[in-house]
C-alpha cells in the first residue's frame, strides 16, 4: 500500500524526479538480473558546509548519487583486498586496504536509475536499480556456482564524514568479516591475506551513538596467503 504524502512532500517528490532524471523500466525482473535497494541521505548540512535554504537536497542527492555507484560496483565486479593483520610480539601494525576490481562505465553510471525519492525525518530516501547486463548476470552466476564462502561484517564511522564515512565503515565491515573467517581456518596468523570479496545482499546501512553502521554480505575469494617462517 503506498502512503499518500501531504502537498508539500508531493511537490518536493516532482522536483526530486527532475533532478535525478529518473529512468523508467518497462518489465519487472528478477532480484538476480536486476539490483533493488534502498539508500538515504540526511537532508541536513554536516558540520562545516554551508547549505541555503533553497538548495537543501543538492547535497543528500549527491550523496545518494555517489554512493549508489559504489555499491553497484561492490555487487556487480567486488572489491579486491590486501590485509596485515596485527601482531604485537612481530611489531607489525594492522594494515587492510581494498579497491574495486572493476570501475563503471559511463554506460553503467547511465543506467542505474533512482525511483520513488521522498523525504521524511530530515532525510531524503530513494529506491536504486540497477539491470544486469548479460556478461554481468555471467560473472554473478560463476561467483554463486563455485560455492565460494560467505563472510559477513560491520562496521562504522563518523557521521561527519558522509559519503567517505560510508566507504570507511564499509571497509571496516569488509576487514572485520575476514579477519573473522580466517580466525577459524588459520591455527597460526597469517603475514598477509589478499583476495577479491563480491557483495550478495545489498548494505544495511544505519546510525548508532552519532556513527555510520554498515552491514554487508558477500563471497569470499582468497587468491593469497603469507605466512610467517619463524616465530
Amino acid at each position: 500500500m503506498e502512503r499518500l504524502l501531504p502537498p508539500l512532500k508531493k511537490s518536493i517528490i516532482l522536483i526530486l524526479s527532475l533532478i535525478f532524471c529518473l529512468p523508467t523500466f518497462s518489465q519487472h525482473v528478477s532480484q538476480e538480473k536486476q539490483l533493488r535497494f534502498f539508500l538515504w541521505a540526511q537532508t541536513d548540512a554536516y558540520p562545516g558546509i554551508e547549505q541555503s535554504g533553497d538548495d537543501f537536497l543538492d547535497l543528500p542527492v549527491s550523496r545518494i548519487k555517489d554512493l549508489a555507484p559504489f555499491i553497484i560496483d561492490g555487487m556487480l565486479y567486488g572489491w579486491k583486498f590486501e590485509y596485515t593483520p596485527y601482531d604485537k610480539a612481530r611489531s607489525v601494525a594492522e594494515y587492510f586496504d581494498f579497491s574495486p576490481v572493476q570501475e563503471l562505465t559511463q554506460e553503467d553510471l547511465i543506467k542505474i536509475g533512482y525511483k520513488k525519492p521522498w523525504v521524511e525525518d530530515d532525510r531524503l530516501n530513494c529506491w536504486i536499480e540497477f539491470n544486469r547486463t548479460e556478461s554481468q548476470l555471467f560473472l554473478y552466476r560463476t561467483w554463486n556456482s563455485i560455492g565460494y564462502p560467505h563472510g559477513k561484517g560491520t562496521g562504522m564511522a563518523p557521521l561527519s564524514r558522509g559519503f567517505d564515512g560510508i566507504k570507511e565503515a564499509c571497509k571496516e565491515a569488509v576487514k572485520n568479516a575476514v579477519r573473522e573467517y580466517w580466525r577459524t581456518q588459520l591455527k597460526n596468523k597469517p603475514k598477509e591475506i589478499s583476495g577479491t570479496v563480491l557483495m550478495v545482499e545489498p548494505p544495511k546501512i544505519g546510525i548508532d551513538s552519532g556513527r555510520y553502521k554498515v552491514t554487508l554480505d558477500f563471497f569470499i575469494e582468497t587468491d593469497k596467503i603469507k605466512v610467517y617462517q619463524t616465530f
